[in-house]
């Protein structure tokens, strides 16, 4: 947050729809009654997803044009997204963890000279 937090804040802020007090209220009722209830079933949840979400559909109450669809596709893109990226980091990472040197008696990671 400390680096990219105040961009997704002003995004959600008043770039998806427009916020004023009550709707704010309305977004964080939204948003806690859903991670809530997922919490209490055991599902994993993101509380940036519930705020997303919650923010689309209180915008919503006042018509389909008061969101930005351009920001909530671009937004769920990025959703779309993350999980493949993840997945490629990590097996990446594993990859080239494992295939480093390995610590064998012989091979001189010891100190012990090759052959000897």
């Amino acid at each position: 947050l400390t680096c990219y937090g105040h961009k997704i804040l002003r995004t959600l802020g008043n770039k998806l729809t427009l916020h004023t007090p009550s709707r704010g209220f309305c977004i964080d009722l939204g948003a806690m009654i859903t991670v809530l209830i997922f919490s209490k079933a055991g599902v994993p949840i993101s509380t940036t997803h519930c705020k997303c979400g919650s923010a689309t559909a209180v915008g919503l109450s006042g018509g389909t044009s008061n969101v930005n669809w351009r920001l909530v596709a671009t937004i769920a893109f990025g959703w779309i997204l993350t999980v493949p990226m993840a997945g490629l980091t990590s097996g990446l990472t594993f990859f080239l963890l494992s295939s480093g040197p390995k610590p064998e008696p012989g091979n001189g990671f010891f100190g012990d000279a090759p052959g000897a």
